[in-house]
């Protein structure tokens, strides 16, 4: 009786213990599948968080380029019409008057007509040059009774400025030229690089021209495509943000700065600058809050 007892509890001993480390066994089994999945989810899902975030870079650099091409078109285009413009009101005060005034009346008329007229803060303004080099309408001030000769003037890059406009409006009788000059609103006597379009004007031999200064073209377009970037969401938390390459803040936390800000943090600037020598760019990891939020996680 007591070695059947034995016998059987033997067996159940051996029973559990078996079904014990079967379990165990399954529940290590489990966790190093659970641990095994967990990493190939986590691996595929940064996978996929690359792919989307280099997608979304990759297409701001892309907008970042057809804006640029785009607002030059845009710039180049405006510049022209506006020299259509002001030939259509010569030629129209000309035709009107041709046989009733002499031509000095018939230039003043036209000087008149076309010196006040400005654009982009007085910046761009109408110019108006013999094809001989005598300046007629020189920084929005007439030079009809002063004879001024501007055929030697040059600027800074040692470009003969009246000489090339001239060319192009004998040669092709319109066309874009560039060279540079002073902001009549600034009183910094520095010459700035100017994008301008001359037309001939034949009834007296002349050009009618305008311009734009090309950094205030290039700061006009930085800053609509920053506006258009900043406003760029994509997935859950997602945001474009754009550091100059001078250490400036231009699109932070998803917004467009009104100013430029210094970056801080030295450690994170320096991962971007490591990231950009790779001509595909490069991913790194760091620490930082979501948008609205002043908490920090890993990114």
């Amino acid at each position: 009786m007591k070695l059947s007892n034995l016998i059987l509890k033997a067996i159940f001993g051996i029973a559990f213990f078996s079904t014990l480390l079967a379990f165990v066994i399954s529940i290590v089994f489990q966790y190093n599948s659970f641990n095994n999945d967990k990493e190939y989810i986590s691996t595929e899902f940064i996978k996929l968080k690359k792919e989307e975030i280099k997608r979304e870079v990759l297409r701001v650099h892309e907008l970042i380029e057809y804006r640029q091409g785009l607002i030059k078109q845009k710039v180049e285009d405006k510049i022209k019409n506006r020299v259509q413009q002001a030939y259509s009101i010569a030629t129209s005060i000309y035709e009107e008057n041709k046989h009733k005034k002499t031509s000095q009346e018939i230039k003043y008329l036209i000087i008149t007509a076309l010196k006040n007229i400005s654009y982009n803060e007085k910046r761009s303004y109408f110019f108006i040059n013999s094809n001989k080099g005598k300046a007629i309408l020189f920084n929005k001030i007439s030079m009809i009774n002063k004879n001024k000769n501007v055929w030697n003037l040059k600027d800074i890059k040692g470009t003969y400025i009246v000489r090339g406009q001239s060319k192009v409006a004998l040669e092709n009788k319109e066309g874009f030229v560039t060279n540079y000059f002073i902001k009549p609103d600034l009183n910094d006597n520095i010459q700035y690089p100017k994008l301008s379009y001359v037309k001939l004007f034949e009834p007296f031999n002349w050009h009618i021209g305008t311009g734009e200064y090309l950094d205030d073209m290039i700061y006009k377009a930085k800053q609509e495509i920053l506006e258009e970037i900043a406003s760029i969401r994509f997935g859950e938390d997602g945001y474009i943000f754009i550091n100059s390459l001078n250490k400036k803040a231009l699109v932070f936390d998803g917004k467009k700065l009104e100013k430029p800000k210094e970056y801080t943090n030295t450690k994170l600037y320096q991962y971007q600058l490591d990231a950009i020598q790779n001509r595909d760019g490069g991913f790194f990891n760091y620490e930082f809050k979501k948008l609205n939020s002043a908490e920090k996680f890993k990114k």
